[in-house]
C-alpha cells in the first residue's frame, strides 16, 4: 500500500471513531438527483433499454417533503433520450424551487433559443451518460463537446461515466471552464460489485479513484452520494461504500452532494423475460434508512450542512440565502 493511499486511510479510521449523533437534515436542503418519470403524458423512447413506471412530479413532491428536502435536481432519465419536454414542463411546475439537468444530442447544433428556454425553465446542466461503457477518447471528446454548450448559461457538466475514464479526463476537467460533477460516488464500485475485497477496504485500488480523489481535492470536481445500488450489491443499505464515501468527505468535505436517484429505477438489470418494453418494478430501497446512514458517514453537522446546503447551492447556481 503506498504513502498517499495509507495517509487518507488512517484519517478515515479516525474519522470512523467520531461519528456525530442526532444529526439531522438542515433547513433548505437539496437532493441533487431525482428523476421524473410520466409516460401516459410524454411517451417514452422507443428504442430504451427498460420501461420504468410513472413517477410524477406529484409523486417527487410529496417524497422531498416527506424527507424535509426544499430543493431537487430532476435529471431527465435515458428512457426519454433527448426528449426533454417532460422535464422542461416539470420545472415550470415546480416554481423554480427545483431545477434540472438535461440531455441533448451533442453532434448535432444546439441553437441559443433552445438553450435559452431551457435556461428560463430551470435547467441548470447538461448530462454526459456513459453508465459502464465507453472508449476515454469517446468520452473525453463528448465532455468537451458537451461543456462548450454549458458554458453558454454557465451550466453545470454532470458526468456519469466509468471511473476509470477519470485518469484521461484528470488533465482535461480544470480546462473546460465549468463546474463539473460526477454522479454517482463517481462510480467507483466496491468489493461486493467487483468480487474484489481491495476496493472495499481501499477505493484507491480502483483504477481512477485517484484522479478522482485529485480533482476533489483541488476542487475541480463535485461527486454525488447517491444512488449506492450502482456501486455495491450489499443490501439493503450498501453500506460497504461507507470508505468511499467518507474518503471523499475527508479530501472534499465542500466537493459533495447528496442525491436520492428517487425512484430508484433498475435500468435494464431489472428487465424481466418480457424484455424491455414491459414495465418493472423500481428498486426496493429504505430511502429513510439510507438517508440516516448519510447522515452518519458525513460525521458532524457542519459537513451535513455542507453536503445538503451548501455545496449544493454552489454547485448550482444557487443565490437565494433565504431558501
Amino acid at each position: 500500500m503506498n504513502g498517499f493511499s495509507s495517509t487518507w486511510l488512517l484519517l478515515l479510521l479516525m474519522a470512523l471513531t467520531t461519528v456525530g449523533t442526532g444529526l439531522r437534515v438542515p433547513k433548505h436542503a437539496w437532493d441533487s438527483h431525482i428523476h421524473i418519470i410520466e409516460p401516459d403524458r410524454y411517451p417514452l423512447d422507443p428504442n430504451r433499454d427498460y420501461t420504468p413506471k410513472p413517477a410524477t412530479r406529484q409523486h417527487a413532491a410529496e417524497f422531498e417533503a416527506s424527507h424535509g428536502i426544499d430543493h431537487a435536481v430532476v435529471v431527465l432519465p435515458s428512457v426519454y433520450a433527448t426528449n426533454n419536454t417532460v422535464l422542461l414542463d416539470a420545472l415550470r411546475s415546480f416554481n423554480g424551487s427545483y431545477v434540472g439537468v438535461c440531455v441533448l444530442d451533442i453532434d448535432e447544433q444546439v441553437d441559443n433559443k433552445t438553450l435559452q428556454t431551457f435556461h428560463q425553465a430551470g435547467v441548470r446542466g447538461i448530462r454526459v451518460n456513459y453508465g459502464n461503457t465507453g472508449t476515454d477518447s469517446q468520452i473525453t471528446a463528448d465532455v468537451v463537446k458537451a461543456a462548450s454548450i454549458a458554458r453558454v448559461h454557465d451550466w453545470v457538466l454532470q458526468l456519469w461515466l466509468p471511473i476509470s475514464a477519470y485518469k484521461a479526463l484528470q488533465p482535461v476537467i480544470p480546462t473546460l471552464g465549468v463546474r463539473v460533477v460526477a454522479d454517482h460516488y463517481g462510480h467507483a464500485m466496491v468489493g461486493s460489485r467487483t468480487n474484489d475485497p481491495r476496493n472495499t477496504v481501499d477505493p484507491f485500488t480502483i483504477p481512477g479513484f485517484r484522479e478522482v480523489i485529485d480533482l476533489v481535492r483541488n476542487r475541480h470536481l463535485f461527486v454525488k452520494i447517491s444512488a449506492p445500488y450502482q456501486n455495491s450489491k450489499q443490501e439493503p443499505l450498501y453500506s460497504d461504500l461507507r470508505v468511499v464515501a467518507e474518503t471523499l468527505m475527508l479530501n472534499g468535505p465542500e466537493m459533495v452532494v447528496f442525491g436520492s436517484d428517487w425512484p430508484h429505477t433498475s435500468s435494464k438489470e431489472g428487465n424481466g423475460p418480457g424484455g424491455p418494453l414491459v414495465p418493472q418494478d423500481y428498486r426496493d430501497i429504505d430511502d429513510e434508512a439510507i438517508l440516516k446512514q448519510t447522515l452518519e458517514w458525513a460525521g458532524s453537522q457542519a459537513q451535513v450542512q455542507r453536503l445538503f446546503v451548501d455545496n449544493p447551492r454552489r454547485l448550482w447556481g444557487w443565490t437565494d440565502v433565504h431558501s
